[in-house]
């Protein structure tokens, strides 16, 4: 017995140096053909790491550009600011409310640093900003860069980002890094400015993606013609780097991305730089190349102690290990089958976040590694296969976590694993928990089954539809489901979530339990969408006047047509709202002495929160109520027949020429300054306007029902000046008491 445990003991000690000496041979000559190939692989990796993060970047100049294009979109048709840009000379009420609104629509955006409006006709500049707001002259104003842009605005399309530096302040002058986008209007022919928009986005939003301080090397822009348009060193904002050794090799790519490794400042760097995107914009990314390849040799001289190490140490651990190893085999053996099915359990968790990272951009995915990472994680999924991204979100959600409770996570993996038994009979199928209300589906096609065919086209409808019914019948809660488009692999399903994810939103408009094709709410990017400022203007008209029925009409009509748009654009729409109801609310506070605190605490609508279009109509449905009892509450009786008393008395007397606010003040016995701001409060109007009013509307009764002249008519309804009457008829109608005349006539007969 104790010559076969010695000779066992042989044995282990014979397998155990040799697995060791293999071991350290492997790893020595792996090492020696790592540190060969290493730094290859080491610029590629840190290629691509340099490419997402320009790519990043890239995203958040054009986000940038399309913010700044939609709000000057919204600005430019801005009833309130209309005065800015039109008038000539608009009056202190007229700009007062403009600069509220701009001011509105500057905080809405925390990254934007001021907003100039432009009037051709005033040669004024309106001014938004942290630092400084009012007006300032053409001649006069601090930022002199604007107006050598403005006189050649020609130099530059619309839109588009131009990087400056530019002084502020008047006393204490503050230098200003920026990106300006213009928004202009010309006349005769694009021979002169007419107005303009222009929007100032602070440098250093954009800056501190571009160089992180956790991330070493360099990043900037260049556009087409090698001009600096972001900070670089010590090199000054729009030099042109063209001439410079390591930038022609860039200047003379112009079609794709790269990498290539030259001098930058005497110093060897790998230069990592992007195709023009659709600004013409380049992103360059300097690595120094000693950062990138002092881990490599780092590496050799530790691989070569670490094996010698290795050998000392392995072979003094297999002459201890082979003398305990012998007796405790079997129960080795039977502790290795318990960490088999462990290590089963922790993989289902390994590949619920891997996958969870990969959908969120969170992990680099391409098709080698992604192929080699779900094999590993036992995933039945074929990487190369046409694939398809399923979201389901739990309708309901908040309603659901009070039901389960501290049970939720487990409902949810019930739910997931309803919906991969469902799919199973077709696809391949891997369920993701992506956190709150959303689980991604990942549906990979299987080989081609003789006695089923191909998948039938309406087949994903016919499943998700079971798989509906399956979760309400055992979980007794409802999902709705998002269908992204099939595509060729999975690493291209992977990058056409964020698609998926955004069509997911359309929810709040098909209500829960539906089906949400991605392909038809990707259509909608195409179409361009104009804010209704003519539904606006009603809006406010009926708020105002305490019509909330009408109110609510014309803002369903408004939210309404968003449905057919991207889910930002109904995002903006809202916010757009969210700003005219506070108008109205503070003008209403201002004239009318109102109470309105309980309206302005619930201004702000978290819409993320809100599942279906019903909740969003109520909340604001709620605030015209208010809103609307505010002002039916200062309408008493005693109001409304004295304004029926005034009402009766211009339409007794509106053809005399004395009447006016004095006389009917001196009529009722009330001072003229009472009467006229006791009628502007209950009418929202003013008695003279109200007077004209009623003389304008007499006059085109008579233009229509009689022959008379019109000077004749003018001093019928009470003008004393015919000139003065042409001007009001006008006013009041858009067209001369002639053409008014004219224009009922050619009706009538037609």
């Amino acid at each position: 017995m104790r010559k076969r445990s010695e000779d066992s003991q042989m044995v282990f000690t014979r397998i155990l140096i040799g697995i060791i000496i293999s071991t350290v041979a492997t790893l020595l000559v792996a090492s020696s053909i790592l540190y060969v190939n290493y730094n290859r692989i080491a610029l590629r990796q840190v290629y691509r790491t340099d490419m997402n993060s320009l790519t990043q970047t890239s995203r958040e100049v054009a986000k940038m550009t399309e913010t700044a294009k939609s709000l000057s979109y919204q600005i430019y048709q801005d009833y309130t600011i209309s005065s800015l840009l039109l008038y000539s000379k608009p009056n202190i009420y007229e700009i007062t409310s403009a600069m509220e609104q701009l001011d509105n629509y500057r905080m809405s955006l925390p990254f934007i640093e001021s907003i100039y409006v432009y009037n051709s006709k005033s040669n004024e500049f309106f001014i938004s900003s942290d630092v400084r707001n009012g007006q300032q002259s053409f001649a006069e104003i601090d930022d002199q860069g604007i107006t050598s842009i403005l006189q050649s605005f020609h130099d530059y399309k619309p839109f588009v980002p131009i990087p400056r530096t530019y002084q502020v302040g008047s006393t204490e002058a503050t230098e200003v890094n920026s990106y300006t986008y213009l928004c202009y209007d010309t006349i005769n022919d694009n021979a002169k400015l007419n107005y303009a928009v222009i929007v100032n986005i602070k440098d250093d939003w954009l800056s501190p993606n571009m160089n992180a301080v956790d991330q070493p090397g360099k990043t900037f822009i260049v556009n087409e013609n090698g001009d600096l348009l972001s900070d670089f060193g010590d090199r000054a904002l729009m030099k042109n780097l063209s001439s410079e050794a390591f930038m022609q090799p860039i200047m003379q790519d112009m079609q794709q991305s790269a990498y290539f490794t030259e001098e930058v400042d005497g110093e060897k760097s790998l230069i990592t730089y992007t195709a023009p995107d659709d600004l013409g914009w380049r992103y360059v990314r300097i690595t120094p190349y000693d950062l990138i390849t002092s881990d490599i040799r780092s590496m050799r001289t530790h691989t070569i102690l670490f094996c010698v190490g290795l050998l000392i140490a392995g072979l003094l651990l297999s002459y201890l290990v082979s003398r305990k190893l012998y007796h405790p085999i079997d129960k080795v053996l039977v502790r290795l089958r318990v960490m088999e099915a462990e290590r089963r359990g922790s993989l289902h968790l390994l590949r619920q976040d891997f996958l969870r990272g990969a959908l969120q951009g969170r992990e680099t995915v391409t098709g080698g590694m992604l192929e080699e990472r779900m094999k590993f994680y036992g995933s039945s999924i074929d990487v190369q296969r046409a694939s398809r991204l399923v979201l389901l979100r739990i309708d309901h959600f908040t309603e659901f976590n009070e039901t389960y409770r501290d049970e939720t996570q487990l409902v949810k993996y019930a739910m997931m694993n309803i919906c991969t038994e469902t799919a199973d009979l077709h696809y391949n199928a891997e369920a993701v928990d992506m956190g709150g209300d959303l689980i991604t589906l990942i549906f990979n096609e299987k080989e081609e089954i003789p006695e089923l065919g191909q998948p039938a086209p309406n087949r994903i409808e016919e499943l998700l539809r079971m798989m509906q019914a399956a979760v309400m019948t055992h979980l007794k809660c409802s999902i709705s489901c998002t269908i992204g488009t099939e595509e060729d692999s999975l690493e291209d399903s992977i990058a056409s979530y964020t698609r998926s994810a955004e069509a997911s939103l359309h929810r709040l408009f098909m209500g829960p339990g539906c089906l949400i094709y991605t392909a038809d709410i990707m259509a909608y990017h195409t179409k361009e969408y104009a804010f209704p400022a003519g539904k606006e203007r009603q809006l406010v008209d009926y708020l105002m006047t305490g019509k909330t029925r009408e109110a609510k009409q014309v803002y369903a009509d408004i939210v309404g047509e968003t449905a057919a748009y991207p889910f930002t654009v109904f995002q903006l729409a809202l916010s757009h709202l969210t700003m005219t109801l506070n108008h109205v609310r503070n003008t209403l506070k201002k004239n009318n002495q109102l109470t309105l605190d309980s309206v302005s605490d619930g201004l702000m609508l978290p819409v993320k929160d809100a599942e279906d279009i019903s909740e969003v109509h109520e909340h604001f449905y709620r605030m015209f109520d208010e809103l609307g009892s505010k002002v039916e509450e200062k309408r008493t009786l005693k109001h409304e027949e004295l304004i029926r008393k005034i009402n009766g008395i211009i339409e007794r007397d509106y053809a005399d020429p004395n009447l006016c606010l004095t006389s009917i003040a001196d009529e009722l016995g009330m001072s003229p300054i009472y009467v006229s701001r006791l009628y502007k409060q209950l009418t929202l109007k003013g008695l003279t306007d109200v007077i004209n009013e009623t003389r304008i509307a007499k006059a085109q009764h008579l233009l229509v029902e009689t022959e008379n002249s019109v000077a004749d008519i003018a001093e019928r309804t009470g003008f004393t000046n015919s000139s003065y009457f042409y001007r009001m008829f006008k006013k009041f109608n858009g067209v001369t008491p002639n053409d008014y005349r004219r224009k009922e006539f050619h009706s009538e007969n037609f």
